[in-house]
């Protein structure tokens, strides 16, 4: 979901080999409920920030989902350098089952073997994480 506001998604069953629902650049106002999600990489919000760029993401919920053997849970990733921010961001009710990394914020992300420390980064506040629940799988190498 790209430069989007005011959108739904609900009732869905989604497998897939990367996130099932990501949520990038200029989105605001996103509803997502009832959502079956794995394998997959999870729901993310991001990446944003890449190659300097600014990213701006407000007022996400995630109302009632399971995750089931899915590299992440509910994630937010951004890459250093950038600018922008993530705020008002709601994630509840969400169950989670053998999930590698269930809830995670990643201000430091790279898709690749290195990157280069920089300064500035996309700020994250207003995150909130209500009735999550799971198990977590140990990482395979």
């Amino acid at each position: 979901i790209t430069q989007s506001t005011n959108v739904v998604v609900e009732n869905c069953k989604i497998s897939t080999g990367d996130d099932c629902i990501s949520i990038v650049n200029a989105s605001s106002g996103i509803k997502m409920k009832r959502i079956s999600c794995g394998p997959g990489h999870g729901i993310s919000i991001g990446s944003l920030g890449k190659d300097n760029s600014t990213g701006i993401v407000t007022k996400v919920v995630l109302d009632t989902a399971f995750l089931r053997e899915t590299t992440n849970g509910v994630r937010i990733k951004t890459w250093q350098g950038g600018s922008g921010y993530v705020r008002a961001v709601r994630f509840e009710n969400v169950r989670m089952e053998n999930v590698e990394n269930p809830i995670i914020i990643d201000q430091f992300y790279c898709d690749h073997t290195t990157c280069e420390p920089q300064a500035s980064a996309v700020k994250i506040s207003q995150i909130m994480y209500r009735n999550i629940s799971g198990t977590q799988r140990a990482r395979t190498r």
